[in-house]
């Protein structure tokens, strides 16, 4: 166990060396004259120069709460229908059609056709949440569908009421499968958002701003920003596997070492705190 953990990391950096390497070839020898791949050093200068820009965080900020609406309004309603879908088989035959259309549509023929039809600000929204809804939904279903037959037939034998058996029973079953549909969603949904922008063109976002570098022919600005949104995408699932360790302390147990670091960090605040409220009221005559 010990040496998968040791692997793991290791494993890791060098895929990320190879993706680093290859990054400096083509744009040491391919895509040199044309510029269309800066190297990693022009690409990290060109990033540090678009961070003193007031756009910048505005772009970021607009992205994510994009980003974050479409995802958690698309996963809250497919996990309400997936379980209305496990209890009434019709509702799930009723929405067997939609989830279906919403799956096969190619997403820029789904992008254009909204264009026409919806401003540009909710067109990044609307069309993620089309495109993430039936992953949603699939996980969830499949979730509620593993959940442990004889903890329900034993519920249902002492007269369970139906919400107690959903929160005592099917909430934690679907719990493992929920962050694992959200870490695999939110990405997805982010590289959609980013996509949308760039054909709807909402002011200050990401997409506005690539798309914007790349009419000017600044093909390195462009390139730095698609370096950002990538960067933006590791950061979230990062932030979010870290928060399913928090929550499921049952299957990672090194979770508690980081809540028995995190609570000394508060705890040491709260020390300080009353440390010098001691020491001023000791100061009053």
């Amino acid at each position: 166990m010990s040496n998968n953990r040791i692997k793991e990391p290791l494993l890791w950096a060098m895929g990320f060396l190879i993706i680093l390497t290859s990054w400096w070839v083509l744009s040491e020898t391919k895509y040199k004259q044309t510029g269309i791949i800066p190297t990693p050093i022009s690409t990290l200068r060109i990033i540090g120069e678009e961070m003193q820009k007031e756009s910048f965080s505005k772009a970021i900020i607009s992205t994510l709460k994009r980003s974050f609406t479409s995802f958690f309004i698309s996963f809250f309603i497919a996990t309400v229908l997936a379980i209305l879908a496990h209890f009434k088989k019709a509702v799930g035959y009723l929405l067997n059609p939609f989830i279906v259309l919403c799956r096969t549509m190619p997403t820029m023929a789904l992008i254009l056709i909204l264009l026409l039809a919806v401003r540009s600000d909710m067109l990044p929204t609307i069309v993620a949440f089309l495109v993430v809804f039936p992953l949603c939904f699939e996980n969830m279903r499949a979730a509620i569908a593993e959940t442990d037959q004889e903890l329900i037939v034993m519920a249902k034998l002492f007269k369970v009421p139906r919400w107690r058996q959903i929160t005592r029973i099917y909430i934690p079953a679907m719990t493992p499968f929920a962050f694992s549909s959200i870490i695999a969603g939110f990405g997805l949904n982010i590289k959609v958002v980013i996509s949308a922008e760039v054909m709807g063109l909402p002011t200050m976002s990401i997409g506005y701003l690539i798309l914007s570098a790349r009419q000017g022919f600044n093909f390195e600005v462009s390139f730095a920003w698609l370096v950002i949104a990538v960067a933006l995408c590791l950061i979230c699932e990062c932030v979010l596997r870290l928060i399913r360790r928090l929550c499921m302390p049952y299957k990672y147990p090194e979770s508690r070492l980081i809540k028995k670091f995190i609570a000394s960090l508060f705890s040491g605040r709260k020390a300080e705190g009353r440390g010098e409220n001691e020491c001023i009221f000791q100061r009053i005559p």
